[in-house]
């Protein structure tokens, strides 16, 4: 592969025009890249290794950006509570390990590492990168699902009613037991006679 030979016939899917595809930017950019260096002369193993990290960095901001977006969405439409909320979004620890899924599909990519930069070496990178992204891009898929099914249990949620419902029925027993109270329908503690007293001294109609 010559510098006046095209990479982009090399890399099959990779190499698509722009789809409907969820990451097509991505890929795209990851094409322009590889490209780029090809008409530059500069497409040795540290460029490729390069190209297929930048395009896991930003699988992973696009995952984990839809998700946080999804998640607060869903929040604004059922109310969940937003401390609730700030448990189930997205952390660095978690953004940290989908960083390490996606790059891990570029192993095959590494273990060209350190081979000549020749014809043969340089059509093994091509099949590697392009298996690479094809396993990062199920990775990120795999992710972005489990994302929007949470999502999904977020917007769906409803506020329990039984708290309510127990709090409204402690406060009409306990309206009750006051107004047995002052009415002397029920004995009232020693306690409450002042405040009885206090009721019926003041001037009703």
């Amino acid at each position: 592969m010559t510098p006046e030979t095209p990479i982009a016939p090399d890399l099959g899917h990779l190499a698509d025009p722009a789809g409907s595809g969820a990451f097509d930017d991505v890929r795209l950019a990851l094409l322009d890249t590889l490209v780029t260096a090809k008409g530059e002369g500069r497409l040795e193993h540290a460029a490729w290794q390069a190209a297929f990290e930048a395009a896991a960095r930003s699988l992973r901001m696009r995952v984990i950006g839809d998700a946080e977006a999804a998640l607060h969405s869903a929040a604004l439409h059922s109310r969940y509570p937003l401390r609730r909320l700030a448990l189930v979004l997205p952390d660095a620890e978690g953004s940290d390990l989908l960083l390490q899924r996606l790059l891990a599909e570029g192993m095959v990519l590494e273990r060209l590492e350190g081979r000549p930069d020749d014809a043969e070496s340089r059509r093994a990178r091509t099949l590697a990168i392009v298996s690479a992204w094809e396993g990062a891009v199920r990775v990120a898929r795999g992710e972005a699902a489990r994302w929007r099914a949470r999502a999904g249990e977020i917007a769906s949620w409803r506020r329990p009613v039984r708290p309510f419902w127990i709090g409204a029925a402690a406060l009409l027993l306990l309206t009750l037991t006051i107004s047995g109270w002052l009415g002397g329908q029920l004995t009232a503690p020693g306690w409450f006679a002042p405040v009885r007293d206090a009721f019926w001294r003041l001037p009703w109609p």
